[in-house]
């Protein structure tokens, strides 16, 4: 175990101009210029100081608004802005590493992996990158007040420009199955992108639009509903130099090159919205609110930078098993055919959307305190998930899955699929506590607590957002097997806060405009994934999409976890398979240690007089 504390160098810049322009009664003109500059040389702290991430950004935002107020309380706002993005991230390698060491003669030295022991050594294999995000936003908002409603219509647009300089795995990435191989120079595969078969950039276009409508109805004086109808499109990714290359299906012996990546599944993307307000004892203590929507989450070029980025034809990486050491293509020949793996988008996909649905109970009570009891919940549908599809076949012995890994895999043109479909589920229910108390004899301050359990298939597709779950499924052609909590599921989430001003008899004594203020957070910790380090279950799920777990011992009901530092949780509880078997052990069953926060401040106020 190792844990490493560097200091990290940043350095931040931040520029803003605003105007206020009020032209007449009814016409009103704002505009605002956002300039930010900002480097930092980002260290990993569960790696060895052999170097650090280098990133820069540079980011431009400007917006125009234009506000007319119509006679008869009708109000219009147009605004456009333009924002660009500049982004850049590559690895420093602090000693000098001498050209004999690099895995790949000619090119940097590249990264490594020893299982159980430290992942990506090396710096970030993802990496160098360069991201220019140019975006272009217009809409138009119309808010009306017509006796007991009023409406709000308007639309918006966007126009997408990302242009992505983007080379993984430069000088190699090799995976050693354990200490002692790596000792020795044993590898067990070995990823590589060349500069002869690499292209690494791409100019990703999209737009979007988007119309809504929405009514609050004052039916009753106490009861309000609301109404509203979102519609949202977005064009198919498409690339300025054709550089597109997807597997649109599974089976298919060949990459189709070009347009289109996909079938636009936003064309029927209307999205309605209801709720109510209702105080039913009329007596303004009692609040009674609900509320359905559905919301759509677009698939934007960000899905797209590893699809667009690494597939054949236009980037070619390989993957050696048993590779020589050091020089892992010694024995390459570009010349001859190898087996690419590549990522891929379904080409059927549907759109992701939310149903989220809530009810809230408000009561005002004596003493200035406001109790608040919600259910809050949320289904998510066709949610985006990514696995491998290229596995071994299948085959059922004595009612349990057993994969063939002798036959080779399922499309035997290439290595790893990394397929990205829509068709994953997500499932959140909360049950929500809230006192406030406003300021009354000096003390004002409020508690909420949170129970809640959030279940999903799959959690995202951006490994850094979170370390504690794989961000790759287990089987792609069982998804069911990789449900289980989500990695930033927390049971249990308490937070109070107060402010106590001392009294007023105590103001002529040292304790004079003194305040004491209290921040409390208490947390259940997040759940994490046990796994092991190589293929037991044969199904070919290597490289980056490896995924293992193993069984829970027949007849173990202590609890996994312990507790302690130094031996959190107790391996004995696990065991292997059976060979080319998967695991019988749930995804992220066992719990990480609890937060608890706890921030105090002492405050006194004084008059500074002119003098």
């Amino acid at each position: 175990q190792y844990f490493f504390s560097r200091s990290q160098p940043t350095a931040g810049h931040l520029l803003q101009g605003r105007i206020d322009h009020r032209l007449s009664e009814k016409h009103n003109l704002f505009g605002r210029y956002t300039f930010t500059q900002g480097e930092v040389q980002r260290m990993a702290a569960d790696k060895p100081p052999l170097g650090y991430i280098g990133e820069r950004s540079r980011n431009q935002y400007v917006t125009l608004e234009y506000q007319y107020a119509h006679s008869g309380g009708i109000l219009n706002t147009v605004r456009a802005g333009f924002n660009r993005s500049v982004q850049e991230a590559h690895n420093v390698r602090t000693p000098a590493i001498p050209a004999a060491l690099s895995f790949v003669p000619g090119e940097p030295f590249g990264f490594f992996t020893i299982t159980g022991v430290v992942s990506e050594m090396g710096g970030d294999w993802r990496l160098p990158r360069l991201d220019h995000l140019n975006n272009y936003q217009w809409e138009d908002n119309l808010l009306a007040v017509r006796g007991v409603s009023t409406w709000k219509v308007g639309f918006k647009g966007q126009r997408i420009q990302y242009n992505s300089h983007y080379f993984t795995q430069r000088g190699g990435f090799l995976t050693f199955s354990s200490l002692e191989n790596f000792l020795q120079g044993i590898v067990q595969n070995a990823d590589v992108g060349l500069p002869s078969l690499v292209d690494p950039d791409r100019g990703l276009r999209q737009s979007l639009w988007g119309f809504y409508a929405q009514n609050d109805l004052r039916l009753k004086p106490n009861l309000t509903i609301n109404l509203g109808l979102r519609y949202e499109v977005t064009t198919v990714l498409t690339e300025q130099h054709g550089k597109i290359g997807n597997l649109r299906r599974i089976t298919d012996s060949a990459i189709t090159v070009g347009n289109p990546w996909h079938s636009n599944p936003s064309l029927g993307n209307a999205a309605p919205r209801v709720g109510f307000a209702w105080d039913p004892f009329r007596d303004g203590k009692t609040a009674v609110r609900a509320g359905f929507g559905m919301f759509h989450d677009q698939i934007l070029a960000k899905y797209f930078l590893l699809p667009a980025s690494l597939n054949p034809p236009f980037a070619h990486r390989i993957t050696i098993p048993n590779a020589p050491f050091p020089n892992i293509v010694a024995n390459f020949d570009p010349n001859v055919p190898t087996r690419p793996a590549v990522h891929a988008i379904n080409f059927d996909l549907q759109s992701p959307y939310l149903l989220h649905f809530n009810l809230a109970i408000q009561r005002s009570l004596p003493g200035g305190w406001d109790i608040t009891a919600a259910y809050a919940g949320s289904r998510g549908v066709n949610l985006i998930r990514a696995a491998n599809a290229n596995l071994a076949p299948e085959t059922v012995l004595n009612g349990q899955k057993t994969y063939q890994p002798q036959l080779g895999r399922r499309n035997p043109a290439f290595s790893a699929i990394v397929q990205r479909v829509t068709d994953a589920r997500s499932y959140y229910n909360a049950f929500q506590w809230t006192a406030a108390k406003r300021l009354s004899g000096g003390l004002r301050g409020q508690l909420a607590y949170t129970f809640s359990r959030t279940i999903d298939d799959a959690t995202g597709l951006v490994s850094q957002a979170y370390s504690n779950s794989p961000t790759f499924g287990l089987d792609f052609y069982d998804r069911r097997n990789d449900r289980g909590l989500s990695p930033f599921h927390a049971k249990h989430n308490l937070t109070f806060h107060w402010t106590y001003d001392i009294p007023a008899a105590w103001r002529r004594s040292a304790f004079r405009n003194w305040q004491v203020n209290n921040i409390t957070t208490l947390q259940s910790g997040h759940p994490f994934a046990i796994q092991m380090g190589f293929n037991r279950s044969g199904n070919l799920n290597t490289g980056i999409t490896a995924y293992e777990r193993p069984n829970l011992k027949a007849g173990y009901a202590g609890n996994p976890v312990l507790g302690g530092p130094d031996r959190y949780w107790d391996i004995n509880a696990f065991e292997l398979p059976a060979v080319n078997q998967r695991g019988n052990l749930g995804r992220n069953t066992l719990i990480g240690p609890g937060l608890a926060g706890v921030d105090v401040s002492l405050t006194r106020t004084f008059r500074v007089r002119e003098g």
